[in-house]
């Protein structure tokens, strides 16, 4: 596991006290993503989860907090996510190597050490049998230890995990695609998306259009 960022660097700025990470993209769905609470998002490939947790760090690191991305599978991009609005330089990534093992310890370390605004845990391409191994107690502890703190700890996954533990928790769908030209010369201009949002409050749809990189 490697980090982009020295931790000595984080004291700098400290991330804002108050309830929510302000995020438009949610609007009017949310005020945003809950703070010292695990927020679960959950999606098919294509679905959108790449999109949206870039733009979680986006909002995070534009205000002056630092952030933090435990990989499990090295699938991050530091030019789309730069492109997105990401801080580069206020963001600790750790590539875990494909290691579910790490990427849940790294997390814990990173939760712990405080300092973030946001602690994204991505397990988005990892195997359904390794996902079943992680004992319910271990979202216990995240959700733990992540109470009373100003971070938002954002956990990723093909399938829904911590469910009982999640303050809020957001489904993303694929849609369909967007097109443009004439057959047999058609491009791709985006991806049309669809946002659950299961928790908190009643259940509730939003969709828009993710454009092509």
């Amino acid at each position: 596991m490697a980090a982009l960022l020295s931790a000595a660097a984080l004291s700098i700025t400290s991330p804002n006290r108050q309830d929510y990470l302000p995020l438009a993209l949610l609007s009017p769905l949310l005020p945003g993503l809950p703070r010292g609470a695990l927020t679960l998002i959950t999606g098919a490939r294509s679905s959108g989860q790449t999109c949206f947790r870039d733009a979680v760090l986006a909002a995070a690191t534009t205000r002056g907090e630092y952030a933090a991305l435990a990989d499990a599978g090295d699938h991050f991009d530091p030019q789309a996510a730069a492109q997105a609005g990401v801080v580069l330089g206020r963001l600790v990534w750790v590539r875990c190597g494909g290691n579910v093992e790490h990427a849940l310890k790294a997390a814990d370390l990173l939760v712990h050490g405080g300092g973030f605004g946001v602690v994204c845990l991505d397990l988005g391409e990892a195997p359904a049998r390794e996902l079943n191994r992680i004992p319910l107690s271990c979202w216990f502890r995240f959700r733990t230890a992540v109470q009373g703190t100003p971070a938002v700890f954002l956990l990723m996954s093909r399938q829904p995990l911590a469910v009982s533990c999640a303050a809020c928790s957001i489904e993303f769908r694929r849609r369909g695609a967007v097109w443009s030209g004439w057959r047999p010369f058609r491009l791709l201009g985006g991806l049309r998306i669809e946002a659950v949002v299961r928790k908190p409050g009643p259940e509730r749809a939003a969709r828009w259009e993710a454009e092509a990189a």
